[in-house]
């Protein structure tokens, strides 16, 4: 091993130390919400595969507030079979006082059609909450197709709709039970061989009062050190048409992540 590719290996070795020590940190704690078809388009080469994230971010909501936490992604992709299981931690902090207020988990199914391969069958459960926005519990059991509108070596655009059961309770707020519309449409594109861009939208509204409804998108670009280690800008923002007492409509994030991929 020459002194350059030891010197590139020792830092590796010193940032994965340093990744890992982050992680540690807040696994205690709870999770918070992660946008679920950018994390699935990575999915290239059967076998498992993951990713762990560190980020911080700074967010308006009902407070000014400053985030750090992880997220851990762990895939299996087998034939037309594809499993994801997703988790992310945080921790808040207000002034002087640090908190926990947002959870989240996901598990999803995915089944590739063999006759065209453009069309995926999905299913997925994903529990939440989110103090800030007065959510003591959201349950999710959701079914829907995607649809693979443009693949090109370095595009994509899919589209995806179904439906999905919704059971919530909100704090001070009651609890209610809902059937979904659930759609969205995402682009994935890798401009150059270190830089590439990810946007999605998503749109939600209740079946039985269309004027209810939410709508999120989540925008992010990545700059690729290596085949490891990824840095990514992310620009998050979502729009509830509710009306809660003590909760914006529309709220809004900037996240800075570090992503060690394996």
């Amino acid at each position: 091993m020459n002194f350059d590719s030891a010197f590139i290996f020792a830092r590796m070795k010193l940032a994965l130390k340093f990744i890992l020590l982050l992680f540690l940190i807040p696994i205690f704690g709870h999770s918070q919400i992660v946008n679920i078809e950018n994390k699935r388009l990575s999915a290239k080469k059967e076998g498992f595969s993951g990713s762990l994230d560190v980020h911080g971010n700074f967010t308006v909501n009902t407070k000014t507030l400053l985030q750090f936490g992880t997220a851990v992604k762990l895939a299996y992709l087998k034939g037309k079979h594809y499993a994801l299981i997703l988790g992310d931690q945080t921790i808040v902090k207000s002034g002087d006082e640090s908190f926990i207020n947002k959870g989240f988990e996901h598990l999803r199914y995915n089944f590739q059609f063999k006759d065209s391969g453009r069309v995926v069958y999905e299913a997925y459960h994903q529990g939440q909450f989110n103090k800030v926005q007065r959510i003591n519990m959201r349950l999710l059991l959701g079914t829907g197709f995607r649809f693979l509108v443009l693949d090109q070596n370095n595009y994509q655009l899919n589209l995806g709709s179904g439906f999905m059961g919704e059971y919530e309770e909100l704090i001070e707020g009651g609890n209610s039970t809902d059937i979904l519309s659930a759609n969205y449409i995402s682009f994935d594109g890798q401009f150059f061989d270190n830089f590439g861009m990810n946007t999605i939208t998503y749109f939600q509204p209740k079946l039985a009062d269309w004027g209810n409804y939410r709508i999120s998108n989540e925008t992010s670009l990545r700059f690729r050190f290596n085949q490891h280690l990824t840095f990514k800008l992310v620009y998050q923002l979502a729009h509830d048409s509710r009306d809660i007492e003590g909760v914006r409509k529309t709220n809004y994030a900037i996240k800075n992540t570090l992503s060690f991929n394996f």
